[in-house]
């Protein structure tokens, strides 16, 4: 069904937007001294890096656990979106909201549930009727997308490490205070977006916070951390994509 492969390009297109928006740049010019030596003997060595070389560890480390959760609220052209995902390993689940509109996601197993709420529905089919052809399917079940079903991927990739810490300009390190009980070490963008990166500067080198310009930003959080609610539905509890009618 043309609709339902529309509302997942317009989703995939909401994601890779939001996550260009988080991507910091890099410092080409800042040496990056040994890793090994910090000036605080009680801290993970980040304080003595390259502005580069944090985003580096905070990437690595944020690749390496085992599980963690970011939330929180990004601008996509006139709206915002709002991000709220638990990843653990290869799996996760969570949802995006915009303009009112929720899409729950849902990757476990190697496969991949959609649930979108009825203004999802709505939104992308206004007269009405195939919206309520749809949810009279669905009702609020998940949709499992086939496997070899490529339109959806790019959404799929919504908690990909390496996009949402890139680095592509000028950063450089700034001022470090306490989040969350933890103190951090900020990175700061030196381009228009104004973003700033604060690293973990104890224990791993996690980020733990995200900002941007107007109230955007994220938070990490939960790190090797148990996501109960990262499994494969019951067969009652979904519905296949080609029930749907899309071809």
């Amino acid at each position: 069904m043309n609709t339902v492969t529309r509302a997942g390009l317009a989703a995939l297109t909401l994601s890779a937007a939001l996550l260009a928006g988080c991507g910091l740049p890099d410092d080409p010019n800042t040496p990056h001294p040994n890793p090994s030596v910090s000036s605080d003997p009680a801290g993970n060595g980040i304080d003595i890096l390259s502005a580069k070389g944090v985003i580096d560890k905070a990437r690595i480390a944020l690749k390496s656990a085992k599980s963690f959760h970011v939330k929180g609220t990004i601008k996509e052209d006139k709206d915002l979106v709002e991000l709220d995902l638990k990843n653990a390993g290869d799996d996760f689940t969570g949802s995006l909201k915009s303009s009112g509109a929720k899409i729950e996601l849902l990757s476990v197993g190697g496969h991949k549930y959609i649930r979108p709420d009825a203004k999802f529905w709505n939104q992308i089919d206004p007269t009405g009727a195939t919206a309520t052809a749809i949810k009279q399917v669905v009702g609020n079940k998940w949709v499992k997308v086939k496997d070899k079903d490529d339109s959806f991927g790019t959404l799929f990739t919504a908690l990909d490490v390496d996009t949402l810490l890139s680095s592509e300009g000028t950063v450089t390190k700034g001022e470090t205070k306490t989040i969350d009980g933890m103190p951090a070490l900020a990175v700061l963008d030196g381009t228009d977006t104004a973003s700033t990166l604060w690293v973990a500067m104890r224990g791993e080198p996690y980020p733990v916070k995200l900002t941007g310009p107007g109230g955007q930003g994220l938070t990490f959080d939960d790190f090797d951390q148990t996501f109960p609610e990262i499994k494969e539905p019951a067969a009652s509890e979904f519905v296949d994509q080609s029930k749907l009618g899309k071809k």
